[in-house]
């Protein structure tokens, strides 16, 4: 059995930085991301903005603490991305580790030909949302699933990233959450409990993520004239959101889930202990 270790540097501020309540470190993910707005504002008055303000802007709120690189996005399905900066990996058959090396974050985003203006900065601006969200809730850093044996863990990754996609990437078809959660609950009965509770645990926060930078991207789109302007953009984002995405409904579906899957691994444990086992 191997157990897979994320080793990460320039992810993340100080302990007391960002230490609080889950609402409080959403408040101040929210925060952070209306620094940056207001500081890219003071350069940009358009839709698009030079890539070097914006780094600018980002390494000012974030007093360099950060690592990051800003790439042309070339996933003709998503209009931009963000991953963390994988270095390198290691095995470790001694102790039986796979270790990751995270150095910071890469955002894939609307570049022009040139690789100089940002093409769409609300965009920018729900990718770095995601990067906040992650800042303040270091414990998203790290890869869920770290004890798959060898002989199930392929079986067991092809099933994560299947039920993942049906939840945060499967996107171009609308929704319709009592068959969505008829085909979901289907897939998690195939599983252990204890991995169903790290996928749901994964696909929360993701979830969350994309809740709060959808909000932030159309939040900063309204600003000013901007509801005029981008009129049509924001409604194309609403209306994705409400027929294609249904992120909070997914949310709560697989809060409410997790919550009966715990239930029932506690309730297991401890009937195994009233037995004896």
């Amino acid at each position: 059995m191997f157990k897979i270790i994320t080793k990460t540097v320039n992810t993340t501020l100080p302990l007391y930085f960002i230490k609080g309540s889950t609402k409080q470190r959403n408040q101040m993910a929210s925060n952070m991301s209306k620094k940056l707005y207001n500081e890219v504002k003071q350069h940009s008055n358009s839709t698009s903005c030079t890539i070097e303000n914006f780094t600018n802007s980002l390494n000012k709120i974030l007093n360099n603490k950060i690592n990051f690189n800003i790439f042309p996005n070339d996933d003709p399905i998503t209009s931009a991305k963000i991953k963390f900066n994988i270095t390198g990996h290691k095995i470790d058959f001694s102790n039986n580790r796979f270790n990751i090396f995270v150095d910071g974050y890469n955002m894939y985003l609307p570049l022009d030909t040139e690789q100089k203006i940002i093409k769409n900065k609300y965009t920018a601006f729900h990718e770095v949302r995601h990067m906040f969200d992650h800042i303040f809730n270091p414990k998203t850093c790290i890869y869920r699933l770290n004890n798959m044996d060898g002989v199930n863990g392929e079986y067991l990754e092809t099933k994560r990233a299947e039920i993942f996609d049906m939840f945060v990437y499967n996107l171009d078809q609308p929704v319709y959450m009592q068959k969505f959660k008829k085909t979901i609950i289907q897939k998690m009965n195939e599983l252990p409990d204890r991995i169903s509770i790290d996928i749901l645990q994964d696909i929360r926060n993701h979830l969350k993520s994309e809740i709060n930078a959808y909000n932030d991207e159309i939040k900063f789109m309204t600003k000013g004239l901007g509801i005029i302007k981008n009129f049509s953009e924001i409604k194309t984002n609403k209306l994705f959101l409400n027929k294609f995405a249904k992120f909070k409904s997914k949310l709560k579906f697989a809060n409410n889930l997790l919550g009966e899957k715990i239930k029932t691994c506690r309730l297991k444990h401890k009937k195994s202990l009233n037995s004896g086992v």
